[in-house]
């Protein structure tokens, strides 16, 4: 199909105002932040794109969108489909010093998207919105370099492990769960993901094994030679693709 067919049926699309109402929150699934290099025109393009992404893949549930040509004829339309923005100052807490202002500090670019347009690039690309999700319970030994120790929802030797799992399920749109080193009386979500990750010194970073059980899933996937952030990232994308009826993709 041609990029210009794309386009008009697209914004045929566009026209239909029906919508079934989300189970899940909008402001979740239809947005999207992306790390940006100052507040110009240029990188607020390259950030809105890669919002637009984002949220196509955590809306179908289908990480393999990320390598899908077909997105390319859509991305000119990304900007037309934002319905709001938002810069947050990563060095917020640091003056601003020799020739550095905005041009040049790092900033997290928030973007919410039209619901409806999105619902509509997602059925030209075959797919719709998964939004009745069910919690996840992350479970994860760690096995770095100097010690092995358990992901956990309270522990200190975790923290920055912790940061990256819920980082990725919010850039996925999962809930998740994790359980307190003292987990005596939590109620379990009925989906678990658990993984084993150690650093491996001969792939100069973090190998981790994932499997998910429940709702009549048993799934196994594994990545070698990657950050810890990675690893995650790669876990619950595919928990989320697993959960929502697609292939697990190996997406960092």
């Amino acid at each position: 199909m041609s990029r210009v067919r794309v386009a008009a049926v697209l914004l045929l699309a566009l026209a239909a105002p029906v919508r079934a109402a989300p189970v899940w929150p909008e402001s979740n699934l239809y947005a999207a932040r992306a790390y940006v290099t100052g507040t110009r025109a240029e990188t607020r393009a390259e950030g809105i794109l890669t919002s637009f992404h984002r949220v196509l893949i955590k809306l179908s549930g289908n990480p393999a969108l990320a390598g899908d040509d077909r997105l390319a004829l859509l991305d000119p339309l990304a900007a037309s489909m934002v319905e709001d923005l938002a810069y947050q100052d990563r060095m917020s807490d640091q003056p601003h010093h020799d020739e550095q202002g905005t041009r040049d500090r790092p900033f997290d670019l928030s973007v919410q998207f039209d619901p409806v347009r999105i619902d509509a690039a997602l059925a030209l690309l075959g797919e719709r919105p998964w939004v009745a999700r069910p919690r996840l319970l992350v479970r994860a030994d760690i096995h770095d370099r100097a010690a092995v120790f358990p992901l956990s929802a309270d522990g200190e030797s975790d923290e920055r492990h912790r940061e990256a799992v819920l980082a990725a399920a919010e850039r996925f749109g999962l809930r998740v769960v994790l359980v307190p080193l003292e987990g005596a009386g939590l109620v379990m979500p009925p989906v678990t993901l658990s993984g084993q990750l150690a650093w491996d010194e001969s792939q100069f970073g973090w190998v981790a094994d994932w499997r998910l059980d429940g709702l009549g899933a048993t799934r196994h996937w594994h990545i070698a030679g990657v950050s810890f952030d990675d690893a995650y990232r790669v876990g619950i994308s595919g928990a989320l693709a697993v959960l929502s009826g697609h292939e697990v993709t190996l997406l960092p």
